[in-house]
């Protein structure tokens, strides 16, 4: 039987070079290989450093300092390409805006030219009006004063006539002067039979509601008229036929307007039993606490009456 043969051991001087562990080597050779492949391929991946035991620092910083500019340089293009854009884009505004106020300032510049020429013919206007205005104002005197010279002529061309107020139509019969020369002093319980009359007619129109048209009459006498006015004013009331008649004055109708508007201050007086004239064209007259007023407005007379007299 053969004997077995004999593994060496570490320790054994002759199997030094046998004892050797292949695996060792091979996982060695490994490390290596792969710590070459890592430091070649790390300046691909970085394009700086190629092997630091085999760089300085100064080409180090060289290379570093060369990527910096690089990479500022991309940075500097791309900040000037958005700039370029912005300003484009602003000057595009700005165009618009300034093309808007040019269009603007033109229409202020027409619109100035304009209110300058307003202001000239304005002036120019004026200058024309106010000696026409002097003008005016000394015409509208003389038509005012030339208003109340026919306003008086037309006045004493009345003094002499007198109306009758409702008088039933048809009561004259066909001649209707004939009729007032005896009617008037029967009406009125004159100590005369006639009172000459010169002529006389009823209102002109056509009569309606029932109401009969005043009666104008024009007398002869001056003095005739005052007889009549004063001998109605005596009697008050006066009845014929079932009406009640007046006889008042003919006046002119803008005075009879004149007039009509102290109705009002008129009735006031007769309530507070205080005597009243209205003269001619229409002012009235009244005395209180002895003093005698005068008013040619009725809006100053009411106010006076509320003030000073009360209800």
């Amino acid at each position: 039987m053969p004997k077995p043969t004999k593994r060496p051991t570490r320790n054994d001087p002759d199997s030094a070079e046998d004892d050797i562990d292949p695996t060792p080597a091979t996982s060695g050779y490994a490390n290596a290989a792969r710590e070459a492949s890592a430091n070649a391929s790390f300046p691909a991946k970085t394009g700086l450093i190629a092997n630091s035991s085999e760089l300085s620092t100064e080409a180090l910083l060289q290379r570093i300092s060369m990527a910096v500019a690089e990479e500022g340089q991309r940075t500097q293009q791309s900040l000037l390409e958005s700039f370029n854009k912005f300003e484009a884009t602003v000057d595009a505004k700005l165009n618009s805006i300034m093309t808007r106020i040019d269009a603007v300032v033109a229409t202020t510049d027409a619109l100035s030219v304009r209110v300058t020429e307003s202001e000239a013919r304005i002036s120019g206007l004026e200058d024309g009006i106010a000696p026409l205005k002097k003008r005016l104002d000394v015409m509208e005197q003389c038509n005012k004063a030339l208003a109340d010279k026919v306003l008086d002529l037309e006045g004493r061309s009345r003094r002499d006539n007198i109306r009758i107020l409702n008088l039933k139509e048809a009561t004259e019969g066909s001649d209707l002067t004939i009729f007032l020369e005896g009617f008037i002093p029967k009406l009125l319980k004159l100590p005369v039979t006639s009172v000459p009359i010169d002529r006389a007619h009823r209102g002109f129109g056509v009569p309606g509601d029932g109401r009969p048209r005043p009666i104008i009459i024009k007398l002869q006498r001056s003095r005739d008229v005052r007889v009549i006015m004063t001998a109605a004013k005596r009697q008050g009331a006066i009845q014929h036929d079932g009406s009640s008649l007046r006889i008042v004055p003919d006046v002119p109708p803008s005075v009879r307007m004149a007039r009509r508007a102290f109705n009002a201050v008129c009735s006031d007086l007769i309530k507070k039993n205080i005597r009243f004239l209205m003269a001619y064209p229409a002012v009235l007259s009244f005395t209180t606490d002895g003093i005698k007023k005068t008013f040619r407005d009725p809006n100053e007379a009411a106010a006076f009456l509320n003030i000073n007299i009360g209800s």
